[in-house]
């Protein structure tokens, strides 16, 4: 035992012993089973008489600390399990251990912690994300070299981003999206930096305009009916008409008429008390058809399993329950009375209905269009060429978006320019808002599509 100590306040060696007590911090499990450390300590007089501390207890080095409760060695492996795997499956990882803490002693021992020193950084990556979804964003900053953060800001604006980098010099490259709050706090502060727009959200940005123009194509999705037969006979269902539909005719009757008599779309708005915009389409539209878009029908889990319970329901099997569990084999994550539903629904039809597999979502197409060849199944392949095939307009966005997607992926930047001159000639609108996007940062998307 040490004959004297050093005063924690002032750092002057004591030796007068004030008194004595036993403290027991809590140690690394042992054998599997908690420890319990029974220590002895001493406090001691500090004789500096300008020192604010009269007495103080001395500390063993590497195994106490002031205040502490647990050993060193205990302390740095909580700090451990908590920077590893977090708060609530840090304490259950911590049980296990035998060593019992709670989450948020654990997110405590955390937020303690010095953060490390930050190195120099020459290629900054920057981005925006929410404290709070929709409501509060902030800004975070990356070493793109060593893919650690390297601090957060409070917001997004320019101001906050050009005042960071007032006086760091040593940045060499901004590595950002492609949003101007970003680009003219790098211009601001740094002027003659070279900006980087980063590759995942210029192929986000591409696959947006992509996803614009299926849906606004989506009827071409839909694979052709197979005709009609020529002699429905008595069982022949008539077409469902929908609300919407009466709608739309009721409204057609009672527009059209008094526009094709002269009257303004202002007078029929205030007679009919419909919004202008809904009035002049109605007015100018020669028939109710061409108001009535057919929606599609909501995919649901159970549409891939469809033509197999119709070929059991056919043999004879109508019990929701085994069908429910022999399509649960293949992959369905739905309930039996889902299933006993269709089932209903096929009984009380008098003839059983002709169900194709369900088309493609936008999604799908999106995916396929963006996605690898290479890693797209035969199935995939065969649907989309057959989906180019019916609609030139979604073979031309397949093409430029593909084309594209390997410009980026093969860094081929010096292409850049021939593929957009290429789109402003398609009569693709919504790959045209892309473009013209591209060309008014095109120095910075260059340089994603060419530097690592």
């Amino acid at each position: 035992m040490a004959p004297a100590a050093r005063c924690p306040g002032c750092g002057t060696s004591a030796r007068r012993v004030h008194s004595r007590y036993v403290r027991k911090p809590a140690d690394t499990a042992v054998g599997g089973q908690p420890a319990v450390i029974d220590l002895q300590v001493r406090r001691f007089f500090c004789d500096n008489s300008d020192c604010g501390k009269k007495t103080f207890a001395e500390q063993v080095e590497g195994l106490t600390w002031r205040y502490g409760r647990r050993t060193v060695l205990l302390q740095r492996a909580l700090e451990q399990v908590a920077l590893i795997v977090g708060g609530s499956a840090g304490e259950r990882l911590a049980a296990k251990l035998s060593m019992p803490v709670s989450g948020s002693t654990l997110l405590r021992l955390i937020r303690r912690l010095e953060l490390p020193a930050v190195p120099a950084v020459e290629v900054l990556g920057v981005d925006e994300f929410a404290f709070r979804r929709g409501r509060k964003f902030g800004t975070i900053l990356v070493d793109m070299h060593s893919r650690r953060p390297v601090d957060v800001l409070p917001d997004h604006t320019a101001d906050t981003f050009a005042a960071w980098l007032q006086g760091r010099d040593h940045v060499r490259a901004v590595c950002r999206d492609r949003g101007g709050s970003f680009t003219e706090g790098a211009q601001r502060a740094l002027p003659g930096v070279p900006q980087v727009a980063d590759r995942w959200h210029v192929l986000h940005n591409l696959a947006t305009a992509v996803e614009k123009t299926i849906r606004h194509h989506r009827p071409c999705i839909q694979p052709p009916e197979p005709p009609p037969a020529p002699d429905p006979g008595p069982e022949h269902e008539p077409p469902v008409i929908t609300r919407s539909e009466e709608n739309a005719r009721a409204r057609w009757q009672q527009i059209h008429p008094l526009y094709a008599k002269g009257m303004k779309i202002d007078t029929i708005s205030q007679i009919t008390r419909y919004d202008r915009t809904t009035v002049r389409r109605y007015a100018k539209a020669t028939s109710p058809e061409e108001l009535i878009r057919p929606r599609p029908r909501r995919r649901t889990n159970l549409d891939m399993h469809k033509p197999y319970l119709l070929a059991r329901w056919t043999e004879g099997w109508d019990n929701a329950q085994i069908l429910r569990d022999e399509i649960a084999a293949c992959g369905y994550t739905g309930s039996r009375k889902t299933v006993r539903r269709f089932l209903n629904s096929l009984g009380n039809r008098a003839k059983p209905p002709t169900i194709s597999t369900p088309p493609p979502s936008v999604a799908d197409v999106v995916r396929w269009i963006i996605g690898r060849p290479e890693n797209q199944s035969e199935t995939a392949r065969q649907q989309l060429k057959d989906l180019c095939d019916r609609c030139q307009y979604i073979a031309a966005t397949n093409r430029l978006a593909r084309s594209f997607a390997t410009i980026l992926r093969r860094r081929d930047g010096h292409r850049l320019v021939d593929w957009l001159e290429e789109v402003e000639q398609s009569e693709l609108k919504e790959l045209h808002v892309f473009a013209n996007g591209v060309r008014n940062d095109l120095s910075a998307v260059t340089a994603g599509l060419t530097v690592p």
